[in-house]
């Protein structure tokens, strides 16, 4: 028989056949120890980060503060009934008042009491009471010299007026005059009368005050009778000198209680006393 094949060329054959399958046993181990069992599409890292939003269901635009501020309730203001006001003060350092009471009258100054209601403060024309924790309003039927005292205007006085009015003044014949108590209380249970007849002004030196100065007496009045003059300036009474609203009005008060009254003046720069009896 011919032989087909040379020996040579077939063991070449064996030879590069068995190098192919050591190769492939090689991959085959490598492939089994080192790589995955399923395949893997390239992932490609990233650095960016998840983005989050924030989101809000209230209106962003600006809140005002509805904080609600509760106002103290104002007083009630009431009225007191059976007292009236008769005559009103109200000055920046002073605030005094007259009031009536049936038959009674009453000076008062702020912070004083009457049945319980306070003076505390005033109008040009009324006058504020506490009682209670609530406030009191009198009211002026007019409006009184508020702050200083001005000089009213009037009409002269009739002969009749004239011996009404100095009927209740004498002279004892000592030199000192006697004041009937009762013409005394007319004055204090209608104050208009007062400013009906005399001005009075504040005197101040180096801005205290020192007295109150006479700036017109009427004539023919109770308070001429008296002796006392237009541009008299009162310093003391009965010894107490005049250089506060308080001590005026402590006077004021106690007018229906004293006996013997003596005025210290000063006219035309000199000191005198006036003296009067009360009966």
């Amino acid at each position: 028989m011919k032989r087909i094949i040379n020996s040579k060329v077939f063991s070449t054959i064996i030879f590069f056949l068995s190098i192919v399958v050591i190769v492939k046993l090689i991959w085959l181990t490598i492939s089994l120890l080192f790589l995955p069992n399923v395949g893997e599409d390239e992932v490609k890292q990233t650095q960016a980060k998840a983005l989050y939003y924030r989101v809000k269901l209230a209106n962003q635009a600006q809140v005002i503060s509805t904080t609600s501020t509760t106002e103290a309730p104002k007083p009630t203001v009431g009225t007191m009934q059976g007292i009236t006001l008769l005559a009103l003060y109200n000055a920046s350092d002073a605030l005094v008042v007259t009031v009536a009471k049936g038959s009674k009258t009453t000076v008062l100054a702020k912070g004083e009491m009457i049945d319980g209601f306070m003076l505390h403060s005033a109008g040009p024309n009324h006058a504020i009471f506490t009682k209670g924790g609530k406030e009191f309003k009198l009211t002026l039927t007019k409006v009184k010299n508020s702050g200083t005292q001005s000089s009213p205007t009037f009409t002269p006085p009739t002969m009749t007026e004239n011996k009404e009015e100095s009927a209740g003044i004498r002279d004892n014949g000592t030199g000192t005059k006697v004041v009937e108590r009762n013409l005394l209380g007319s004055y204090t249970k209608n104050v208009d009368k007062i400013w009906k007849d005399i001005g009075i002004n504040e005197n101040k030196v180096n801005g205290q005050l020192n007295g109150f100065k006479i700036n017109f007496v009427k004539k023919g009045s109770d308070f001429e009778k008296l002796g006392l003059q237009r541009g008299d300036i009162l310093q003391a009474i009965n010894a107490q000198e005049l250089n506060s609203y308080n001590a005026a009005m402590n006077f004021y008060k106690e007018m229906d209680n004293i006996d013997n009254l003596t005025l210290k003046i000063q006219r035309n720069n000199q000191e005198m006393e006036l003296e009067y009896e009360i009966q």
